[in-house]
């Protein structure tokens, strides 16, 4: 398989390929073969404390240069926890010849002041791999969902998503506030949006022009209202009016999560026909592990972001060899099985239905069968099924 910058080439539309991110630039100036031992020594320290600190790289900030300058070594890079640039720099002075340069910055970076939390202020906020709206998608957050400010780059803020992904995002998407501002949002009477699009709208009818889309997930503050209209509020305190069908109190809503069969086909069924969108996780436009992402969270139940985090969550299943062993619920994950010359690589994923049938984002999302006499027969991820995990207890 042809790989370009770390991530093979995007195959059928509706996988999701994990990345490999680096998460770590190791930089270092060597001169003469003294140097390129203790180079050696260097990396190993680095790696060792990534691994203890930051071994998924997607969730934590670990990026470090190390290099020597006139006998001199200079660390620079960031990290999130302070405890792991100790025990960096305390491995790095067992091999440096001489004095240490530390330019090694902790997150969140002071510049942020007190603000250091953003509310998503639209309806789906949209996570990129870097600071320019053509950067890579690479998830996507909720309106009225509480984010992690890192640092700030321009118009862009450097964020953990609820489930602690890394990625940038647009300031205008945001509301940034500090403790007290988010203490008083969370203790709000707080709605959640049940519906699968609406629009909070500027009077109680119909007809009223937009304030703003929401979509199903997105959190309201209640203002006032009964009947067939509630007006609600924004994070920015835009207020408009919505159909009260739309809304459910968010306690009530979280109460009456329960994680089951029959509530999992009904969510995954809910978004049959929603469009494909590498690194989405709404209903705007899902990839395969972001459907069965918000499937899960509609349930009461956090996922990891991408397929290949997810494989590791939950109870492994023996499928059997006709899938006979397999609940309605289970999870599905397809790629390349590990062998003695390669890892294990998951690159899609689906919930399992019953009789062979499942259902995943794959172009949209859809329902397709593992049994090749079915007229729904997957072929293609069929013959790439790698393992399967459960979530639900007997």
């Amino acid at each position: 398989m042809q790989v370009v910058a770390g991530r093979p080439l995007p195959g059928k539309a509706g996988t999701r390929r994990p990345y490999r991110i680096a998460g770590l630039l190791l930089v270092i100036t060597l001169a003469g073969c003294t140097h390129r031992e203790a180079g050696k020594d260097w990396q190993a320290a680095v790696k060792t404390v990534k691994s203890r600190f930051a071994p998924d790289s997607r969730l934590e900030v670990f990026r470090v240069d190390v290099r020597v300058d006139d006998g001199r070594m200079i660390t620079k890079g960031e990290v999130e926890s302070a405890a792991a640039k100790a025990a960096l720099l305390s491995l790095l002075r067992e091999t440096a010849a001489g004095p240490i340069t530390d330019e090694i910055k902790v997150l969140p970076d002071p510049a942020l002041g007190s603000r250091n939390s953003g509310l998503v202020n639209i309806s789906v906020g949209n996570v990129r791999r870097g600071p320019d709206h053509r950067a890579e998608l690479v998830s996507q957050v909720l309106l009225g969902e509480t984010v992690e400010l890192l640092k700030k780059n321009g118009g862009w803020y450097y964020i953990h998503c609820p489930d602690r992904y890394l990625g940038w995002i647009d300031e205008g998407a945001l509301l940034t506030v500090d403790a007290a501002a988010l203490t008083e949002w969370n203790s709000a009477d707080l709605y959640r949006v049940v519906c699968q699009y609406g629009m909070l709208r500027s009077g109680p009818k119909a007809g009223a022009p937009p304030v703003c889309d929401v979509t199903a997930g997105d959190l309201l503050r209640r203002v006032a209202g009964k009947g067939s209209w509630l007006e609600a509020s924004l994070p920015d305190g835009r207020s408009g009016f919505i159909e009260s069908t739309a809304l459910m109190n968010d306690q009530s809503w979280r109460v009456s999560r329960k994680l089951t069969p029959t509530n999992i086909e009904a969510a995954a069924r809910f978004f049959m026909g929603a469009p494909y969108l590498w690194g989405g996780t709404s209903p705007k436009g899902f990839d395969c592990s972001g459907f069965v992402k918000t499937v899960f969270f509609l349930n009461g139940t956090s996922l990891n972001r991408d397929a290949d985090q997810q494989a590791r969550q939950g109870e492994e299943v023996e499928a059997g060899s006709a899938f006979q062993n397999l609940r309605r619920g289970d999870l599905l994950f397809f790629g390349d099985k590990a062998a003695a010359d390669k890892p294990e690589r998951i690159m899609h994923v689906g919930i399992y239905l019953s009789d062979r049938k499942f259902i995943h984002c794959s172009g949209r999302v859809r329902v397709n069968s593992l049994d090749p006499a079915a007229p729904d027969y997957d072929e293609w991820h069929a013959k790439d099924f790698v393992c399967a995990r459960r979530f639900l207890t007997p």
